[in-house]
């Protein structure tokens, strides 16, 4: 695909596997994750989109950024999905295909699976 080492933490990459549009995102701690390049709303390429902590909240009115958390913005209407599940935040029953990432000599591999 192409080598680790051109993703730096927080940066966003889209990719094409076997035709396949795929987003593959490091995140701020440096883990590699990579979901569908479609947001389903609209048809969004999330690759567009901003790499970003998740928000929680301990209480009504209280917002915090998540320490472990990470979501990747749509660039389009600003749905939220959750880079290890794929699930959209504000919508739970929508979610995008996320795919295993390995690094194999020094290059990113994402498995279709």
């Amino acid at each position: 695909m192409f080598p680790s080492a051109e993703l730096g933490p927080g940066e966003v990459r889209e990719a094409t596997i076997d035709g396949i549009a795929v987003v593959v995102v490091r995140t701020a701690a440096g883990e590699l994750r990579a979901l569908r390049d479609i947001c389903p709303h609209q048809g969004a390429r999330l690759s567009k989109g901003r790499l970003e902590a998740a928000v929680d909240g301990p209480g009504v009115g209280v917002y915090e950024l998540s320490a472990d958390r990470v979501i990747l913005r749509c660039p389009w209407h600003g749905y939220e999905f959750d880079v290890e599940t794929g699930r959209c935040l504000a919508d739970p029953g929508s979610r995008v295909r996320t795919y295993p990432v390995t690094v194999e000599d020094g290059v990113i591999v994402v498995e279709r699976g």
